[in-house]
């Protein structure tokens, strides 16, 4: 309201010592013109203004310069500001007002003010002159005069405001009495005779502080005595000890406390804190710091997440609650999430051709698979998912009819072909459960399809890239693995696991992680299986070394030895690349 009063009578100001210019159209929008005449001019809404065109010609013959003006017509002003208005063009002056026309009041000149500015201006003047005894600021006659009245009364007091920020109470007041006794009449006398009182009050409670203070009392030290002062004037309620002990903190800090005496107290004093989860208090002692303050720590051990209870007592005498009703701190949980560790994520992907007769491409009992899947760990009930897919390719039949076909093409003793070629491509997922650190669960239910080729010149893939489908099989293959870890998941650990595929066969593995060096991890297994097709089990023995030139990738070379009997056995190897970060 203050500024508004301010900005108007700059305004009034300001038209006064205006200097008076022929008025002109400013602008023309239509069938509405803008000229250069406003309420300063005595214009308002309904005022007339005539419209004056100026001509300059030379005469042709003397070669002088002619002018003369011509008026154009009347318009009426709709509405008008302080120094221009917008007037309307009648259809008989319509397409001939131009930027630059004169313009003359038709009539004679009236006073036009703004209502509320006024009222505003009336608002800050009190009635009857201020509040008495002084010159007085009125309204009416001279609006100028009144307005600057106002804004230097009110520009006085702000001066005065401005020179005490910062000083004690007793001198602001002293400055702003120093301000009435010069201007009785200001129209903010009552406001500042409040302020004054304000400041009065203060002064004396602060008097009243340091005299308590100072005061003998029976020979007890004075900051006592400040303390005790000091924390009636805060609304504090007055006792032994004044606790400076927050209400929430985060687990796992040590929390400092501060307790001011208002009284001297008998020694020793105790701080008794019980931890969250916990049926005993421990003890922590108070030292004091300087006259009036004593300190501790509680330790950052004793901060868990839950309700934190204590109490204080001096030589047995409780003086903040007790051990049945002690004062409590909330200790948060700890939201901060750790730090990812190492196999958050993971890639795994092998390559392995496993022969178990010997003859490689020219044998009947070898297989090649491949897998690729991928890991995330969420550490919840279900710790890590895996999902993941591969396919396995390759010959198998009875053990006994390939070793005793002297053709080597098993062939039985009625010359019956009794291998067949086998392909199971197929997709897994797998769940690891770890309700403990050192032991993990791993569910991995798979199903692919089956390709079977039964004739002795076919193979892993005729069945799929032929058009003639004689002695091929299709079927759906469900199988289920599982794997129990014991053992660190990054570390030394030692996997025991089963598994069985309809129409593919078995396996049984025991599988030994460990690292020799950080660089080098290392898979030892031992695997019992009838794979490719569940005929006769034999032994595998692979292993797997890799290479950790960088933290979050390694290759591995994998080596196997397997054999059926001590006859029919074969040595294979492949390759392996894994990822985790």
């Amino acid at each position: 309201m203050r500024s508004a009063l301010l900005i108007a009578c700059l305004v009034l100001a300001v038209g006064g010592a205006r200097a008076v210019a022929d008025p002109v159209v400013l602008g023309v929008s239509g069938d509405h013109a803008y000229v250069d005449l406003g309420a300063r001019d005595g214009v308002g809404a309904g005022s007339e203004l005539e419209l004056v065109r100026e001509i300059v010609v030379t005469d042709p013959v003397t070669r002088k310069t002619l002018r003369d003006a011509f008026a154009l017509g009347t318009v009426v002003v709709e509405r008008a500001g302080e120094h221009v208005c917008e007037v309307a063009i009648g259809p008989d002056l319509r397409g001939r007002v131009a930027v630059g026309d004169r313009i003359a009041l038709a009539g004679a000149a009236r006073r036009f003010a703004d209502p509320w500015a006024e009222q505003v201006l009336a608002s800050k003047i009190p009635a009857g002159g201020g509040d008495g005894g002084g010159p007085t600021i009125t309204v009416g006659g001279d609006v100028h005069a009144s307005a600057a009245a106002a804004v230097a009364a009110a520009e006085a007091a702000r001066e005065v405001w401005l020179a005490t920020l910062g000083k004690p109470p007793r001198d602001r007041a002293t400055a702003w009495r120093t301000f009435l006794a010069a201007n009785p009449g200001s129209p903010y006398a009552a406001a500042i005779r409040t302020e004054i009182a304000s400041l009065e009050g203060q002064a004396a409670e602060l008097d009243a502080a340091v005299a308590a203070a100072n005061a003998p009392d029976q020979g007890a030290p004075q900051r006592p005595a400040l303390a005790d002062a000091l924390a009636e004037l805060a609304g504090r309620p007055i006792g032994s000890l004044y606790a400076a002990v927050p209400a929430r903190v985060s687990p796992g800090r040590p929390i400092g406390v501060v307790f001011t005496k208002t009284q001297p107290l008998a020694d020793p004093v105790w701080l008794y804190v019980q931890a969250p989860g916990t049926r005993s208090f421990a003890r922590v002692a108070l030292a004091g710091d300087g006259d009036a303050y004593l300190r501790a720590t509680i330790p950052a051990e004793l901060v868990r997440p839950g309700t934190l209870a204590w109490y204080v007592t001096a030589a047995d005498r409780a003086l903040i609650g007790d051990e049945d009703a002690p004062q409590t701190i909330t200790v948060e949980r700890d939201l901060a999430e750790t730090a990812p560790e190492r196999g958050r994520t993971q890639i795994h992907t092998s390559l392995d051709y496993v022969d178990f007769d010997g003859g490689l491409e020219d044998g009947f009992d070898q297989y090649a698979q491949a897998e690729l899947d991928f890991a995330y760990q969420f550490r919840a009930q279900v710790h890590t998912a895996r999902v993941g897919f591969g396919t396995m390719s390759g010959t198998g039949g009875p053990k006994d009819v390939i070793d005793a076909d002297a053709t080597g093409q098993c062939l039985d003793a009625g010359a019956n072909f009794r291998c067949r070629a086998v392909t199971f491509s197929y997709v897994y997922t797998e769940f690891e459960f770890r309700p403990r650190a050192q032991f993990a669960l791993m569910v991995r239910p798979q199903a692919g399809l089956i390709t079977t080729d039964r004739r002795p010149d076919g193979g892993p893939r005729r069945c799929s890239d032929a058009t003639d489908l004689a002695d091929c099989d299709f079927d759906k293959g469900v199988g289920l693995r599982v794997r129990a870890r014991i053992g660190d998941a990054l570390g030394t650990n030692l996997e025991l696991g089963a598994g069985f595929t309809q129409g593919v066969g078995t396996l049984f593995e025991a599988l030994y992680n460990w690292a020799p060096t950080p660089k080098v991890p290392v898979k030892l297994a031992v695997q019992v299986t009838d794979l490719p097709v569940p005929e006769d089990f034999g032994v595998r023995l692979l292993a797997d070394v890799g290479w950790r030139g960088v933290a979050w990738v390694y290759p591995s070379l994998r080596v196997s030895y397997q054999a059926r009997d001590i006859d029919h056995v074969g040595v294979s190897g492949g390759l392996g690349l894994n990822f985790d970060w």
